[in-house]
Order: structure tokens, then C-alpha cells, then sequence
């Protein structure tokens, strides 16, 4: 049995017009900053792990090139060897 309620989340439309800061805030509320704070370190360990990502597989990414490379120099030679030549 599902412990949450089978609902559906009120959805309520845009407002014509967002807010937007004009000024800069005197004073930010210490929670306010706190989540803002958290949300930049979370933002900066989910980029650290596209680097660690690319890193990992930087061996499959040089076997696929290096078999590409392979393909397409065997196909143009094979073009190359079997098209008639003008003499």
C-alpha cells in the first residue's frame, strides 16, 4: 500500500508580472543565505561530477575515435584503390 496521498499538486498559473530586485537587499535573512549558500555548493559538487564523468571515460572516447579513424581511412582507401582513374 502507498503511504502518500494519490493527489495531485495545486498548479496555479504565472503571475502577468514576476518581481524582480531593482536594489540590492540591506539585509538578507541568515536562512535565506544559508539555502542560497547550500544550493551554490550543490551546484559546484554536481559540476565537479561532469568533470569526474568526462574523466572516466576519456579511455572509451579514445577507443571510439581511434576506431573511427580507423573506419574511415580503410573506406577511403578502399574507394580510392577501386575507382578507375583517368589516364
Amino acid at each position: 500500500m502507498n503511504a502518500l496521498p494519490n493527489t495531485t499538486p495545486d498548479v496555479r498559473p504565472l503571475p502577468d508580472e514576476i518581481p524582480v530586485l531593482t536594489q540590492p537587499m540591506q539585509d538578507v535573512p541568515p536562512s535565506v543565505a544559508c539555502a542560497l549558500d547550500a544550493r551554490a555548493a550543490e551546484k559546484q559538487a554536481f559540476m565537479a561530477l561532469s568533470a569526474e564523468l568526462l574523466q572516466q571515460l576519456r579511455p572509451e572516447f579514445d577507443r571510439l575515435a581511434a576506431g573511427l579513424v580507423h573506419r574511415t581511412l580503410e573506406t577511403a582507401w578502399h574507394h580510392k584503390v577501386n575507382t578507375p582513374q583517368a589516364p
